[in-house]
């Protein structure tokens, strides 16, 4: 598959969108673009609906100041009409106090994107823990 570079540009632009939407804690904004087919599998749970994701976020927001969404080893992969972002991410900016090794800890993240009418939509998000396999414990990626 080639990469359409400017569907990669408008994606990351739309990463970027939701990342100043969740530092300025507006759920509206950070869940504008989501497909009404959308379905996340999370660390904790999985979610198959933009309302019960906002419910979601709205449970963990009080928890942030200003929550910083952290990106690194991303990658995209995008065609005219669907793309696929892979990273790891990290949110920093909690008051309640969290375990070092957790809070310095990268998730794995993968999104994927559907434009429609022009506008990239979220349609499917996977977050998760690398975890190993011999202690059952979450292998925390520093």
């Amino acid at each position: 598959m080639q990469n359409n570079s400017q569907s990669v540009k408008e994606v990351e632009e739309a990463i970027k969108t939701w990342s100043e939407a969740l530092y300025n804690k507006d759920l509206e904004a950070m869940h504008k673009d989501y497909a009404d087919e959308y379905r996340i599998f999370d660390v904790s749970e999985t979610v198959d609906s933009v309302q019960g994701l906002k419910d979601l976020w709205k449970q963990c927001l009080d928890y942030f100041d200003k929550p910083k969404a952290e990106y690194k080893d991303m990658k995209i992969q995008a065609t005219d009409n669907m793309a696929v972002a892979h990273f790891k991410s990290r949110i920093s900016g909690m008051t309640a106090p969290v375990p070092e090794e957790m809070a310095n800890s990268w998730l794995r993240g993968t999104v994927c994107f559907q434009k429609e009418n022009g506008i990239w939509k979220c349609i499917h998000e996977h977050i998760s823990f690398p975890v190993d396999c011999e202690t059952n414990r979450i292998a925390f990626d520093k």
